[in-house]
């Protein structure tokens, strides 16, 4: 039994051919379905979250972009002054003392701020000096200072901070860098009612407020935000560490490309890059600020941005390979079960073959297998039915064959011993001969049905002896001599040196003998050697009948035991034989509990053994 289970589930392990097919487009059809999703949802999972990141990243661009030119907005607001007269005249000095003070008050970015004289007359038609700074309030520390001294007041008439807004338009200096901070000068014009410009009012202004707000910019957990000047210097940053206000990062691409003008999405593969700051894989994107020319970027370290797309990558990755698994075991599960029904009805076709028309298949499907299992009972019993009634019919016909052909050869041989056939002529002695030979072949050929017909009705009787198997097959061989002289064939028998017994049917013995001896000897050319010996065995003796005539080829050697099978080749044709020898044969070594093979090649003879075993009693 367990044997059997063992045998079970290897062939289960192994599988047909069929079952493997079926697993084959199970897995395809279930498991590609599910490979193909799992790859477009990582697919579109990747492209979201990098639509994701550049959402977040572009967002806090602009919401840093915004900040600043609300800064410079509002700071430039402030000192576009507009007075309520229609002078060309600049401001009182009282009254300048007065707006400077309130500005400084008012904004704590202003570290310094001035009046700027653009040119004219002032009160008592006194001459005013072009470019040259009126009044002055500078910031130092909590306190605020006024400055009125000429000596002390510096002429700037040269330079772009009066120049631009003498001409009506604000300015933007380019940043420096103090010890306490990145400074930015900014100027606008003072306009009077007639919107004529009437003095410059020039800050320089602390960027201290920028920088905070850099610095409460916030992506991820380890994303960064620089910001720099036109020039590619840091402004101000956040997330990286020691980075000085000041340090020029004009040498790095991407700097150069966002101060040109180009914007980085982080949406591109360009984008995700090397840092250069501390050498890691990041996204990063950039945008130029244009009313003022400042760059601001964003790197974001991509472990970081992919931390939570990990997770979600992971868990589609294992969804898919628990699918592909299930497919896996389920699939060969439900193949076995649709493929076993298919399984016994081989089993069954190939114990027909064999000629075991009781051997029923039991398919219980509730289906369409179940109901060819059904038909293919109902076909085995109607085979088994017609080889009964075969089986039948060639023992009768034999059986009736057998009573006229013993008539005609008794008479054939009263007509030959008579000595009137002297009177005979050639021509009748020739005709009676040919009769005689077609009635020995017809004899034959009865007597071979008629074992066929014993033997598949189970009828055959094999009585077996302790006898030495040297006398049968001495016998035999010597019986046919005769018929290997006749084709110039060398017979041959090498006998053991000692007796050995077998428990064998003797007449049984010789029948086989002859049928093996003979056909070896009609399928050699003239001149062959047909060579007979034993070869003992622990518990058998193994009888070799070798020949070295025509061989037979390896697709005709399947079918050689089968009944009605004769090997068709050129060299045969001609040779006549009714095809039932070899089947008698080993029929009959079958039922003597022996075993029959052979080993042949096509153009170097043929081999055939048969095993027999051995008696307990040994004689010498």
């Amino acid at each position: 039994m367990q044997s059997i289970t063992s045998s079970s589930f290897f062939q289960f392990i192994k599988g047909s051919e069929l079952r493997n097919r079926f697993i084959l487009y199970f897995i395809a059809l279930s498991a590609m379905p599910v490979l193909v999703l799992g790859g477009v949802a990582l697919y579109l999972i990747d492209l979201s979250h990098r639509q994701d990141i550049s959402k977040l990243e572009v967002q806090l661009i602009d919401q840093k972009v915004e900040e600043i030119e609300k800064f410079f907005a509002d700071t430039l607001g402030i000192l576009e002054l507009r007075v309520g007269f229609f002078q060309r005249s600049p401001i009182p000095p009282e009254s300048q003392i007065f707006v400077l003070e309130g500005l400084m008050e008012e904004n704590s970015a202003f570290q310094e701020i001035s009046f700027i004289d653009v040119g004219g007359l002032i009160a008592n038609n006194i001459p005013t000096v072009a470019g040259k700074e009126i009044a002055k309030a500078v910031r130092a520390e909590k306190n605020i200072s006024l400055i009125t001294d000429a000596t002390r007041l510096a002429n700037i008439s040269r330079l772009d901070s009066f120049t631009d807004p003498a001409r009506g338009e604000s300015f933007v200096g380019d940043v420096y860098y103090t010890l306490s901070g990145p400074m930015v000068t900014l100027s606008a014009p003072v306009r009077n009612k007639n919107n004529d410009i009437i003095q410059v009012l020039s800050a320089e202004v602390s960027l201290s407020e920028i920088h905070r707000s850099i610095k409460r910019a916030r992506i991820g957990t380890n994303g960064y935000v620089i910001l720099v000047d036109k020039e590619g210097a840091v402004i101000a940053h956040h997330g990286r560490g020691e980075i000085k206000p000041g340090t020029d990062l004009i040498g790095l691409s991407r700097v150069r490309a966002v101060l040109q003008g180009e914007i980085m999405d982080a949406l591109g593969d360009q984008d995700r890059y090397i840092s250069f700051f501390e050498g890691v894989p990041v996204v990063g994107a950039g945008k130029k600020i244009p009313k003022i020319g400042w760059g601001l970027l964003v790197e974001w370290p991509i472990n970081d941005a992919d931390a939570v797309m990990s997770d979600v990558r992971n868990q589609v990755v294992l969804y898919v390979l628990f699918s592909i698994l299930a497919v896996l075991v389920l699939g060969p599960l439900f193949v076995f079960r649709l493929v076993q029904p298919i399984r016994k009805l081989q089993v069954g076709a190939t114990e027909i073959e064999k000629g075991n028309f009781e051997k029923l298949v039991d398919i219980r499907t509730n289906d369409e297998l179940e109901d060819l299992g059904s038909a293919f009972n109902k076909m085995a019993k109607g085979l088994k039915r017609l080889k009964e009634l075969q089986e039948e019919f060639v023992f009768i016909a034999a059986h009736d064959l057998r009573a006229p052909v013993t008539v005609i050869k008794g008479y054939l041989s009263m007509i030959s011993e008579d000595r009137s056939m002297q009177s005979f002529t050639d021509n009748v002695k020739d005709y009676l001969e040919q009769i005689q030979k077609a009635n020995q072949r017809l004899e034959k050929l009865v007597k071979d049905l008629l074992e066929v017909a014993r033997s598949e009705a189970g009828r055959i009787v094999v009585e077996v002896k302790p006898i030495d198997v040297r006398d049968p097959v001495s016998e035999s061989v010597e019986g046919l001599r005769s018929l290997a002289a006749d084709k110039s064939i060398s017979l041959k028998y090498e006998s053991l040196p000692v007796a050995e017994l077998v428990l064998v049917d003797t007449d049984r013995l010789k029948e086989i003998m002859e049928n093996l001896i003979s056909n070896a000897i009609k399928y050699s050319p003239a001149n062959a050697t047909v060579r007979v010996f034993h070869e003992r065995k622990p518990s058998e003796i193994i009888t070799h009948v070798e020949d070295s005539g025509f061989g037979i080829p390896k697709e005709k050697q399947a079918k050689l035991f089968e009944k009605f099978y004769r090997v068709s080749m050129k060299e045969t044709q001609g040779i006549g034989g009714t095809g039932l020898g070899l089947f008698i044969v080993k029929e009959l070594i079958t039922k003597m509990n022996g075993k029959i093979w052979f080993e042949s090649e096509y153009g170097k003879g043929s081999t055939f053994s048969f095993s027999l075993p051995l008696a307990r009693q040994k004689q010498v």
